[in-house]
Formats: structure tokens, C-alpha cells, sequence
């Protein structure tokens, strides 16, 4: 029996040009699998080791080590009071062998011993080929569609097929068998899905590597690609850049005639790409990822990474543009929350929250509106902001002299202290209730409190925005921590 397997495995290597290891491996699986069918009414953990020099075989039988209370399956574990039984030293995760004989391996057995042998060559030798393949392949598959399964696209590429999700398809396109299609393969995250590579047609790498196909600036680095942003099959934003002043990376991705970009355009099915200069300033890049829309003004707030633009009431259209897409896409390329008005709609908002805030001044600091006005005229929009800053840039206020300075900013500090103490128990039992979540300072709670959020359930029903709003927080970290509080407080159950 050793002699035979030593030979059947010389000659199955040698067949399918496969290593002799792979080829054992099958084997012992296949002898395992075999094996169990020979255990009426019982799933055992089963392995069969062949020596590489003799060919002789054993057969192991395994039970992993579990708690008492964890304990469930007897055909594959031992409970650790039963282990210790036979083994003093064992502990909970230890795997016990047993070797059993080797059983004779009858007709039926055989032949499913042949049958599972065969498809693990078969699988080897799909792997060999796979890995052939990604060796060779720079990330973008061709090959031609065969058919559809429920919807997903199986591809042809030669020697391997590669399959193409229905969500990795561009909505607009409609694929007929024998087209020839291309696709983005992820070799760093590689999916399988019955034998067949999985491909994406959706995917922002997969519009990066078009462009480095067909723009030989990109391809050798002179103009680098910093963002994209896509709806696929309606509309992209690809933001790029140069540090080669000879090259306008625009124009460059652009081409002739706008031939460059429009043979990508052309390959994902009619898809409007956008080409805009990078900038490290927000408001600069934000106002080249909104062209064509002519913006009359840009607010930037850094610290919750959120822009306000004014355009012109009857250009608000084009700047937000079909169903929004000009505007998330927007928001989507710098990272941030882009906030389009229209001139009419933007000055009736501001003199609303100025006239807002004067009041909060007046009644905080017993002050009146022409007080307030200069506070708000020289930046200043919230409590803590005048009680902490330094006194000299109170003092520097024109309209201030130091008495007022020093006047308003221990008014500001009496009031929030007053405040302090008056929600003092709400915020201890906030803090307490959002340990798990995120540790707010003392004023970051009191804001809240005085916003009503007195609990982790109340915190979890904010949305992003709504957080932000309350207290100067980037969005993205908002939606993260409101998603954090709903897992906390069991939102989900």
C-alpha cells in the first residue's frame, strides 16, 4: 500500500504539473473525509498524516480541551474535567490525538477516496493557474461575458473566469454574452466565489487604474491622483496634481479634445468625469471639486470639518445639481460637509443666528445688543469662548477698554460656573451613562445637558448632524460615536 501511494502521487504530480506536496495534502484530506464515512451517527475530527519518504499512513483521531460549562459535542471535544481524568496537566484549548487503525478502505470508500483526490487536484490546479494569473495582471482584468447567474456576470479571461456581482455593476450599463468587459481586481483582498475571481466595475480603484491606462503622466507618476469620488455609470470627481511645473495636471488628464478623458468616460458606460486641481487649502479645493458652479462666498470651519458656499439663488440648481450628486460628490472628494445656499436663503440664516446669539450674550453676560454685536463681529460665538480666551485679545477689541475686557470675561467665567453647578449631578450621571463610549470634557457636557441630552439613550438618537450642531465635532467622528452609543445601549436589540 505505501509503494502504491509514493507512485500515485509521483505519477498524479508529474500529470498535472503540480508540487508533491499539494498533491499529498489532497491525499490526506480525501483519506480523512473517506474515514468518516465509516463512523455511523458521529462527526469526528479526523486527520490522516502519509510520510512523505515511506508512504505509510496513519490515522488520528482529535478532541479539543473545553470548559465544562462550554462543553456540547461530544464527537469532537472532551469536557476538562474528563480530560483530566486521563491527562493531569491538560487545559482548556489542548488538543488531544488518539491514533485509530487504519481502516480497509472498501469499494465504496475507495472510490469516494478517488472522487474527493480528483477534485482537490482540480482545485490545486485552479489555484496554480489563479496565482500565475495575479502574477501577471496589474489589477485590471479583460476577458469576455459567458452568462448570467441571478444577475452576476461570469467572465471568460482564458484559463481562469472571473465573476462580476450585480452590485459591482454600473447601474446604467446592460452586458450582453460576448461583450468584452473590463473589471478591477483586488489583489490585496482577493474574493473567491465558486472558483471565479471576483472583479468590480464600481470600484474608485477601478476608475484610477483607466486613467493610469490611458494618461502616461499618471501612469509614471509626474501627475498623482489625491481623491476620487464616484457614483458609478452617472457622474465622477478625480482630484489630481503635479510637482513637475512643466505639466498642467489638469489638462494632461483632460487630453486633446477632452480624448483622454473621454475614452475613459467611454469604457464606464457614458460616466461624466470631472478633473479638478488639488489643494492642500479647503476652501480652494473645495471650490475647484463644486466647478462648474460659480460660488459668491466659502466658510470654512476647520474644526468640524464642515463648508458653507453661497451661489447666486438662481445658480443653486447647477451647484447642487441633478438630484444632489455635484454636491455629494463634492463633499465626498475633500472629506468634508459641503452646505450650499442660495444668496437669499444664506442672508435670512445668518440674521437669524446672529440675532440668536445676541440674545444668548445679552441675557449670559447682562449686556446689551451693541455689546453683543461687537463680541459677535470679532469672532466670538460662544460662552466659553469669551470667559477662557486670553485676556489680551479681549483688550484688543477696539471698542474695549481693559475694565470692560476683565468686566465681561469674569461675567462669562461666573455664569459658566453657575451653570457647572446647577447641572453638575445631569452631567456627572451623562459622563457616567457614555464611560463606554467617549469621555467628554466638562463643558462639552454641559453643552450637552443644556441641549437636554441627559442620558446614553438620548445621546444615541442624535443623528450626526444634529451632534454637530450642539458641540464642534467633524462629522465623521460624530456618526462614529452615535453608532458606538446605539451598540452600548443596546439600540439594535
Amino acid at each position: 500500500m505505501s509503494k502504491d501511494v509514493l507512485l500515485l502521487v509521483d505519477v498524479l504530480a508529474k500529470e498535472k504539473n503540480l508540487d508533491k506536496e499539494v498533491v499529498f495534502d489532497s491525499l490526506e484530506k480525501a483519506l480523512a473525509i473517506a474515514t468518516k464515512k465509516n463512523f455511523d451517527d458521529e462527526f469526528p475530527d479526523i486527520e490522516v498524516k502519509v510520510d512523505r519518504i515511506t508512504g505509510k499512513y496513519k490515522t488520528v483521531r482529535k478532541w479539543t480541551i473545553t470548559s465544562d460549562v462550554d462543553f456540547y459535542d461530544d464527537d469532537k471535544e472532551l469536557s476538562l474535567s474528563d480530560a483530566a481524568e486521563k491527562y493531569s496537566d491538560a487545559e482548556i484549548g489542548d488538543v488531544i490525538e488518539e491514533e485509530i487503525e487504519n481502516i480497509d478502505l472498501g469499494r465504496v470508500s475507495a472510490q469516494t477516496a478517488r472522487n474527493i483526490i480528483a477534485q482537490k487536484i482540480k482545485d490545486a490546479e485552479r489555484d496554480v493557474v489563479l496565482r500565475e494569473y495575479l502574477s501577471r495582471n496589474r489589477g485590471v482584468v479583460i476577458g469576455k461575458v459567458r452568462k448570467f447567474e441571478r444577475g452576476n456576470a461570469i467572465v471568460d479571461c482564458g484559463r481562469v473566469e472571473a465573476i462580476i456581482m450585480k452590485s459591482d455593476q454600473i447601474p446604467s450599463e446592460v452586458l450582453q454574452p460576448g461583450d468584452q468587459v473590463k473589471g478591477y481586481l483586488n489583489k490585496d483582498d482577493l474574493i473567491i466565489k465558486n472558483g471565479r475571481m471576483s472583479i468590480s466595475r464600481t470600484s474608485n480603484e477601478f476608475l484610477k487604474k483607466l486613467l493610469e491606462s490611458n494618461i502616461p503622466e499618471v501612469a509614471s507618476g509626474r501627475v498623482e491622483i489625491y481623491g476620487i469620488a464616484r457614483e458609478p455609470g452617472v457622474r465622477a470627481k478625480v482630484a489630481v496634481a503635479t510637482t513637475d511645473s512643466r505639466i498642467d495636471a489638469k489638462g494632461a488628464c483632460i487630453g486633446f479634445r477632452n480624448q483622454r478623458v473621454d475614452s475613459v468616460s467611454a469604457e464606464l458606460a457614458g460616466e461624466k468625469i470631472d478633473i479638478i486641481d488639488y489643494d492642500t487649502d479647503l476652501a480652494t479645493y473645495t471650490m475647484n471639486a463644486l466647478a462648474p458652479a460659480e460660488i459668491k462666498s466659502i466658510v470654512v470651519d476647520e474644526e468640524k470639518r464642515a463648508v458653507e458656499v453661497v451661489v447666486e439663488d438662481d445658480k443653486l440648481g447647477g451647484a447642487i445639481g441633478p438630484d444632489g450628486v455635484n454636491a455629494r460628490l463634492a463633499s465626498a472628494l475633500v472629506g468634508c460637509v459641503i452646505d450650499i445656499l442660495g444668496e437669499t436663503e444664506a442672508g435670512t440664516l445668518h440674521v437669524n443666528e446672529r440675532s440668536e446669539l445676541v440674545q444668548k450674550f445679552n441675557s449670559a453676560l447682562d449686556v446689551d445688543d451693541e455689546i453683543s454685536e461687537v463680541l459677535i463681529s470679532n469672532g466670538f460665538s460662544t460662552l466659553e469662548e469669551v470667559a477662557y480666551v486670553d485676556l489680551a485679545e479681549l483688550m484688543n477689541v477696539e471698542e474695549f477698554d481693559e475694565d470692560l475686557a476683565r468686566e465681561l470675561q469674569e461675567r462669562a467665567k461666573t455664569k459658566l460656573l453657575t451653570k457647572n453647578m446647577l447641572h453638575k449631578n445631569e452631567m456627572d450621571h451623562l459622563a457616567e451613562e457614555l464611560t463606554n463610549v467617549v469621555k467628554f470634557s466638562r463643558e462639552v457636557l454641559l453643552q450637552l445637558v443644556e441641549e437636554n441630552i441627559k442620558g446614553i439613550n438620548d445621546f444615541a438618537d442624535l443623528s450626526g448632524d444634529e451632534l454637530r450642531d450642539i458641540i464642534s465635532i467633524d462629522l465623521d467622528t460624530a456618526n462614529k460615536l452615535i453608532l458606538k452609543a446605539r451598540e452600548v445601549s443596546g439600540y439594535f436589540d
